[in-house]
């Protein structure tokens, strides 16, 4: 995993940012700063005087290149352009580009971006009554992103990392190795071992098919749905590329124990009202669950910074190794 620390401290940051932003943008004079989060990147929201909100990101050092961040800007634009899903429109700077650049006072060359900011409350916020209810739409939401992927593959391939291969498994892998993960007992570690041969073997027999792989979101969990009134809206692509399209399935019920099957079924309804799975990939929906909330384990292990990391239940790890045994 590379390092990707951020060498200014965040108050530096937003010192440097308050200056700089009216030189970047065009309301950069007239928006308040207010730290949301920090997660792979700062995430801030700017009040501007009107009354309008934006989101700005301060994206993380050396997490993803620049062509990385502008073909991520780029699939959210196509998106939105060609699609009814609804997710934030991407801001320019005063020069036309979608990525901004500046350097921090460690000297540290930094990237940002602005999109417009999605009024609601987060799906993870919901009853599970709500919960239930809405599952369903997230599914049929899904199976259209994945259309448009399929749809996009003669245009090219987009400068995206592959959530496969070394990626997913290895220890130089972009967010690391479950291996990491703090206070892993020795049978924790052999039902993890046991479960990841499992699940390499299975991938590799399943193919990398344009019917099982392709763009996806690759972080489309409860927390980057945003609900209102009319509907649920996506928000953080931060993470797109190329992967197994079942994978997003376990990106969006990783954090479920109780009521996954019924969860898992609704969201099954909804996907397959656009697109369909077959009886393999319907058998496989546990793998991709189990595959997920292993690459939690790696995330937390490796973002111990992160204010997501505080959030995340003690019981997390145990339900885990409980479902890889089941896998098993």
């Amino acid at each position: 995993m590379p390092d990707n620390r951020f060498l200014d401290s965040e108050e530096s940051l937003r010192t440097r940012l308050t200056r700089i932003l009216p030189g970047l943008y065009s309301f950069g004079g007239e928006a308040g700063l207010r730290r949301l989060k920090l997660s792979e990147n700062y995430i801030y929201r700017l009040d501007l005087r009107e009354g309008q909100s934006l989101i700005l990101r301060v994206h993380r050092p050396r997490y993803h290149t620049d062509g990385e961040l502008q073909a991520e800007l780029q699939w959210m634009a196509e998106l939105k352009e060609e699609t009814d899903l609804r997710l934030p429109e991407v801001i320019p700077g005063r020069n036309g580009e979608l990525l901004q650049h500046f350097t921090g006072e460690s000297g540290e060359e930094y990237r940002c971006s602005v999109v417009s900011f999605l009024e609601g409350t987060t799906f993870g916020n919901l009853s599970r009554e709500d919960m239930l209810r809405e599952i369903r739409d997230i599914g049929g939401i899904t199976a259209r992103l994945h259309l448009q992927a399929e749809r996009r593959e003669y245009r090219g391939r987009l400068d995206r990392p592959a959530w496969d291969g070394e990626n997913l498994f290895e220890r130089n892998g972009i967010w690391g190795n479950w291996r990491d993960y703090p206070d892993l007992t020795e049978k924790d570690r052999r039902i993890l071992e046991a479960a990841e041969g499992r699940i390499r073997n299975w991938l590799d027999q399943y193919g990398r098919t344009p019917e099982h792989y392709g763009m996806i979101h690759g972080d489309l969990h409860f927390y980057n749905i945003i609900h209102d009134e009319t509907g649920n809206q996506l928000i953080d692509f931060d993470d797109c590329g190329y992967g197994f399209y079942l994978y997003d399935l376990g990106c969006t019920l990783c954090t479920c124990s109780e009521d996954l099957e019924e969860l898992s079924q609704a969201w099954v309804s909804g996907y397959m009202e656009y697109r369909q799975l077959s009886r393999e990939e319907l058998r496989a929906l546990p793998v991709f669950i189990l595959l997920r909330r292993m690459m939690r384990l790696a995330w937390i292990g490796s973002h111990q910074e992160s204010d997501t990391v505080r959030t995340v239940p003690a019981e997390y790890k145990s339900i885990t190794v409980r479902m890889a045994e089941e896998v098993l």
